[in-house]
């Protein structure tokens, strides 16, 4: 799909997934109701052939430009039982576009001063991460650029998936997994063999313990620091990394297409939650990818400095991975760069992009799909967005 990796999506049960991992190929109203969007009816048949063919239960997408969101709509179902349509506000569960929001809120406390991306993590944690055969000190620049070493371990992370949300703590299970005697630890299954910053090596959980580290440094949990910080000066009102924050009767149920059907999946958690867990609307989410392609403004609301919007888009190191910066990545579609993120999760596929004119895509699905429908979509709507 991307010069990359391919997208990675693991289901193991209908009732918990087991990869969340998405590697790089190699608004401004407290009604979102109330945006009136262009009438765009040949990429509205377009999308809806697409999720049809694919067997994709609903999908959600937005255009971004700058600040602005030019378009979205909602194809599909959200609840098949019920009947439920898919919106432009219903909330999908991102999967790994979820370390967008991560990265940012870790990008924060670097403009506070309260953290420095080449620190070592122990500085800060209360409890102390050493790689087993290596002892250079883990930075957070490191984590952010999924080259400080540590590796996901399906075995232990995939035993702590369960329907509705995980009642383990963000750091009894990062402290249980990263050190020597816990619950969770393997010094050859938790971390690559090669030491630190020796090679790229896609990490979730390298992301979760900047979840953590945010935790630690504000003195407010991860959510509650994400709600304060990003999510209400940006009215993303319906927006959270727990079930219990939102209402699930209006989330896009998870399904995956088994037996010629769609195949219902119970809502999860996990407690490594900051790498994947967060669930939002593509309207709202758009209000967040908007704030990044103009610079860290939305409506005249900063969310981050503009040279911090670029050192996230600048690759750390290049020998490692030339299209790795902080979070997020690069890859050519169609002979244009495009900065963003996808995710994927147990009846979950999401991606958002953006071209270097500020031009972007939020692509929302409650199904993996057959295919390539991810690409055909986005190449529909940036090319919908060159007539707006």
């Amino acid at each position: 799909m991307h010069v990359f990796l391919p997208l990675l999506l693991l289901l193991a049960t209908l009732t918990a997934c087991t990869a969340r991992n998405h590697e790089p190929d190699e608004p401004g109203s407290d009604d979102l109701s109330v945006p009136v969007y262009p009438d765009l009816p040949e990429l509205n048949e377009l999308i809806q052939e697409a999720i049809e063919a694919s067997h994709v239960s609903g999908l959600s997408a937005c255009i971004v430009r700058n600040e602005e969101t030019l378009w979205c709509r909602g194809f599909g179902l959200a609840d098949r039982e019920a009947q439920r349509p898919v919106t432009p506000q219903t909330p999908f569960m991102l999967a790994s576009v979820s370390k967008t929001i991560t990265g940012v809120a870790v990008m924060q406390l670097v403009e506070s001063g309260e953290l420095e991306l080449d620190d070592p993590i122990n500085d800060y944690l209360d409890f102390s991460v050493e790689h087993p055969n290596d002892g250079t000190p883990i930075t957070p620049r490191m984590l952010m650029s999924h080259s400080a070493g540590i590796d996901d371990n399906w075995g232990a992370m995939g035993a702590v998936i369960v329907d509705g949300d995980s009642p383990i703590a963000l750091g009894d299970f990062l402290a249980g997994y990263l050190t020597p005697g816990g619950a969770w630890y393997s010094s050859s299954l938790n971390f690559i063999d090669t030491g630190v910053l020796s090679t790229w090596h896609y990490s979730n959980i390298g992301v979760a313990l900047l979840g953590y580290l945010v935790e630690v440094v504000s003195g407010r949990s991860f959510s509650t620091y994400c709600s304060e910080h990003i999510f209400e000066p940006l009215r993303m009102t319906d927006t959270g990394w727990r079930l219990a924050e939102l209402d699930e009767d209006t989330l896009a149920v998870p399904y995956q297409w088994s037996d010629d059907d769609w195949q219902p999946i119970e809502h999860y958690g996990y407690p490594d939650y900051p790498d994947g867990a967060l669930r939002t609307g593509a309207e709202q989410l758009a209000s967040f990818l908007s704030m990044f392609a103009n610079a860290g403004v939305r409506d005249d609301v900063r969310i981050l400095a503009e040279d911090t919007v670029d050192l996230m888009q600048t690759v750390p190191y290049p020998q490692l991975n030339s299209r790795q910066s902080l979070i997020w990545y690069s890859w050519n579609f169609d002979g244009v760069e495009i900065m963003g993120h996808n995710g994927g999760d147990a009846g979950v596929s999401t991606e958002v992009g953006l071209r270097e004119d500020g031009t972007g895509f939020v692509v929302l699905m409650n199904g993996s799909g057959d295919g390539d429908v991810l690409p055909v979509v986005e190449r529909a709507l940036l090319e919908a967005a060159d007539t707006l």
